[in-house]
């Protein structure tokens, strides 16, 4: 079709203008929705991703002192195939991990959302690193005539469908906005409610320990557990993604399902016994005194001492390291202790080295980032973490933060660094004292999920 020179020209100016005010309307509503939902979304180019997680039953747990599960181990695989670092957040509260996801805090979020998410939010989704399904939660052989109230956990992402029972006459539902599924499976156990809805996974790693419970039926469509990544990480969520879609078809993605998502895994049980527990080991009384004299956080103390012995008393370490606090031979002179001293000599002795480290880092005000430096220097010795704050500060770094120390550590090892001016302590190579000190901090923030301080 053919227009007059002119005609088309007038219709071309308007079509422009008719862009340029979408594209600015666009613009407007986009930022006048990141204004609204206080987001603010900023592409990580570095190898530290941030995670939440929401520490459902069978994704995050404490297995013989440990922390293990099914998310949390599958995010470790994916960073350690990937080259990344993570550090991980821990909440057991559904609720607040969602009000993390409009943040633009964490690179994951892993936490179960509905199918039915509403997709304005400008949020980014994983492929599907499992699923689950709707179940009918009752008392075993109890044949009462109860009412039909059947209760929904808070937060629950699955879809219910009451068809599945075959008569739905009289069936009621009640969503519940705060109580979880543990609460409730308590509640169903003591008969103060009759039915409950749970999710499949989480059904297996509770009903070991609720005899009297057992599942009547499948009442919904299995769903897809995702997780929630940062959108403007485009290039990292297309690399995570891809991942996540080669590690399902492989022989380790199955051993993980069978580990965690299989009914009476001894991991399951285990843990679950050991949350119940409140008990982190036979020495938590003395550990709590003794730290508690000293202004720490028992649990800490306890997360390095696994760390350092798993809680055995009669280790002996490289160059010497005794006891259940692995102490250098020289530090334990210091402290009056030996391989020979009682448990708790040792125990003092290890705790009020972590005091005297303590107070060498006072002027870090953080508590929790203070930690870092403390279990640190555990391992490698105060100097060496003195040097790397040194030369973070040197470099422009903030030498309260640790991860921006932790490198310098690690740089410790190249000559260009241990004989910097600001280096006072040499040559040391520092990656393993990073491991140590993530390890130690995970297990502690673990620590803090499932036992009371």
């Amino acid at each position: 079709m053919r227009f007059r020179k002119g005609f088309s020209w007038f219709f071309l100016l308007i079509a422009t203008a008719a862009l340029v005010v979408a594209v600015v309307v666009c613009g407007v509503r986009f930022a006048h929705h990141q204004e609204e939902s206080g987001s603010h979304f900023v592409e990580n180019t570095t190898d530290r991703i941030a995670i939440l997680l929401h520490c459902h039953s069978s994704d995050y747990f404490l297995y013989k002192g440990r922390p293990i599960g099914f998310q949390y181990e599958l995010i470790h695989q994916l960073c350690d195939s990937l080259g990344l670092k993570p550090r991980f957040t821990l909440s057991t509260d559904a609720a607040e991990v969602k009000e993390g996801i409009l943040t633009g805090d964490y690179d994951i979020i892993a936490v179960d959302l509905s199918d039915e998410v509403d997709d304005t939010t400008g949020i980014a989704f994983s492929v599907p690193h499992s699923t689950s399904f709707p179940v009918l939660i009752c008392r075993d052989g109890d044949t009462a005539d109860y009412p039909k109230l059947l209760y929904v956990p808070a937060h629950f992402p699955g879809q219910i469908e009451l068809s599945a029972l075959g008569d739905t006459t009289g069936w009621e539902i009640i969503r519940s906005s705060e109580m979880d599924v543990e609460e409730f499976f308590g509640l169903l156990q003591d008969k103060k409610i009759h039915y409950l809805v749970s999710d499949y996974n989480t059904v297996l790693a509770l009903l070991p320990f609720y005899p009297d419970l057992t599942i009547a039926a499948r009442i919904g469509p299995e769903y897809q557990r995702r997780w929630v990544l940062n959108p403007a990480n485009v290039t990292l969520n297309a690399r995570m993604n891809q991942w996540l879609a080669d590690f399902k078809q492989s022989p380790s993605y199955k051993e993980l399902c069978n580990k965690y998502l299989k009914p009476h895994t001894k991991y399951l049980t285990k843990g679950s016994q050991e949350k119940r527990s409140k008990r982190i080991s036979p020495y938590d009384a003395v550990i709590k005194k003794l730290s508690k004299a000293r202004g720490l956080d028992w649990r800490f103390v306890s997360s390095i001492i696994y760390q350092e012995s798993r809680f055995t008393t009669t280790s002996v370490g490289v160059g010497g390291s005794f006891g259940i606090m692995q102490m250098m031979p020289g530090t334990g002179e210091h402290f009056g202790v030996d391989a020979n001293s009682s448990v708790e000599a040792q125990l003092y002795a290890g705790i009020s080295l972590i005091s005297s480290i303590n107070r060498q880092f006072r002027d870090i005000e953080d508590e929790n980032e203070r930690m870092f430096f403390i279990a640190a220097s555990y391992n490698a010795g105060a100097g060496h973490i003195h040097d790397a704050r040194s030369l973070c500060r040197k470099y422009g770094g903030n030498a309260d933060v640790w991860l921006d120390v932790e490198p310098y550590l690690a740089l410790k090892s190249d000559k260009k660094f241990y004989t910097d001016p600001v280096v006072r302590n040499g040559y040391f190579p520092g990656k393993h004292t990073i491991r140590y000190t993530h390890s130690v901090m995970d297990r502690y923030h673990g620590y803090t999920i499932s036992v009371p301080h």
